[in-house]
C-alpha cells in the first residue's frame, strides 16, 4: 500500500521531543508568569507582557506540531493493517471527541468556560487519536504473539 500523505518514520521522534518542549515550555511560563508580570510592569507600567504572549504562542505551536508529527507518521511495516487501524482510530478520536463536546455543552453553563474547553479542542482530536491508534497497535501486536 502506498501512502502518500504521511511522514517519514523518524519524524515521530522530533514530534515527541517538541510536543514535550512546548509542554515544558508552557509549564515554566505558567509557573514564572506572575513574575514576569511584575519585572515587566516595574520597566513599562502602560504595556502589556509581550513575553507572556509569545511564550504561549509558542507552547501551542510546539504542541501542535509535535502532535501532528508524532500521529501522522509512517510505521516501520506499513501496511493495509495499519492502514485501516489508523482509519479506524481517527473515526474514533472524532466521535469520542464530539461526545465529550455534547457532554461538556450540556454540563457548563458558563460562556467563558466553554471558550476554555473550546480552545482545548484544538488538541484533544490528535491526542485521542494517537492514544486510540498506539493502543489498537499494542493489541493488534500483542494477540498475533499469543497465536
Amino acid at each position: 500500500m502506498k501512502t502518500r500523505f504521511l511522514f517519514p518514520y523518524h519524524w515521530r521522534k522530533i514530534g515527541v521531543a517538541l510536543f514535550i518542549l512546548g509542554f515544558i515550555v508552557s509549564g515554566l511560563t505558567l509557573y514564572f508568569r506572575d513574575a514576569i508580570a511584575i519585572w515587566y510592569f516595574e520597566h513599562n507600567p502602560k504595556g502589556k507582557p509581550l513575553f507572556d504572549e509569545l511564550t504561549h504562542d509558542i507552547s501551542l505551536l510546539l504542541w501542535i506540531c509535535g502532535l501532528f508529527l508524532t500521529a501522522f507518521t509512517k510505521e516501520k511495516i506499513e501496511d493495509e493493517q495499519i492502514a485501516q487501524l489508523r482509519l479506524d482510530s481517527l473515526q474514533w478520536s472524532i466521535y469520542f471527541n464530539y461526545a465529550v463536546l455534547v457532554i461538556c455543552i450540556i454540563l457548563i453553563d458558563s460562556w467563558h468556560l466553554m471558550l476554555g474547553v473550546a480552545a482545548h479542542y484544538i488538541f484533544t482530536p490528535l491526542i485521542f487519536f494517537i492514544i486510540r491508534f498506539r493502543w489498537a497497535i499494542y493489541q493488534a501486536n500483542r494477540s498475533l504473539k499469543n497465536d
